[in-house]
Formats: C-alpha cells, structure tokens, sequence
C-alpha cells in the first residue's frame, strides 16, 4: 500500500515537473534577460544558457516520459518486466544527453559544469539501477519457468 502511495505521489510530482517545463520553454527568454541585466552578463553567455536549454528539453520532456509510463507499470504491479528495462535504459540516455550538452555549454557559462557533473552522476546511477532492474526480470522469468 506505502508503495502504491509513493508512486502515486510520484507520478503527479513528475506532471508538475513536466508542466513547469513546459511553461518554462515560454518563459526562459524573458527571465535571462532579466538575469543578463541582474548580473551584467554577455550575451553570448545567455546564448550559450539558451541554447542548452533548448537542446536539452527534449531529452528532459522524453525522460519524464518514460518515467510516467514507469510508475504507470509500477502502479499495475508489472514491476520486473522487459519495457520497465528499456524505459530507464532510455532515461540513462537522457541523463547522458543532459550532461554532454552542459559540458559543451560550460565552455561560455562556467557554471554548468556543476549540471554536467551531476548529471553524468545521475546517468552512471541510474544505469546501476537499469542492471539491477535487468537482473531482477532475469530471475523472474527464471522462477517462472521454474514452475
């Protein structure tokens, strides 16, 4: 029942987070040149931010994707099975995305490299978490046949 509760709490976290995305794809032009006038930036460093930004959100918007279709499985008690394998391959794929694109763009924002860091992190942890998963189907088909 607690896991149910958390993956239900889960799921409509991960709409929120798809929703401000969303929202911020409109809104991000007008906050950087808010910033830029905050912080005196260059604008090739807001260019560097936005264009970051852009290529990432569709890795960003595919990832919460497939973590809705995830927690979708997870709420219909198909837990260990092949698709939920794939869906956090994918995710990784996307962390890795992430990650690359803030590496070349912390070349103009040194900051970013933080977000580069933590991403290619959350891409290696997420990964141990898709072999984990693997193995885990691996052994339920195992025990299945068993029988």
């Amino acid at each position: 029942m607690k896991s149910e509760t958390s993956a239900r709490i889960s799921l409509w976290v991960n709409r929120i987070l798809a929703v401000l995305v969303a929202v911020l794809c409109f809104a991000l032009y007008d906050l950087l040149v808010w910033y830029r006038t905050l912080r005196q930036l260059p604008w090739q460093v807001c260019a560097a931010i936005l264009a970051g930004f852009y290529l990432c959100v569709p890795a960003v918007l595919y990832a919460l994707w497939c973590i809705e279709k995830l927690l979708g499985n997870v709420l219909k008690g198909e837990v260990f099975v092949l698709p939920n394998v794939r869906r956090i391959r994918r995710i990784r794929w996307c962390c890795a995305w992430v990650s690359v694109i803030c590496l070349g763009a912390c070349f103009l924002y040194p900051p970013l490299i933080f977000l580069a860091v933590i991403m290619a992190f959350l891409a290696l942890m997420v990964s141990v978490v898709k072999n984990v998963m693997a193995a885990a189907v691996e052994l339920r088909e195992e025990n299945d046949l068993t029988v």
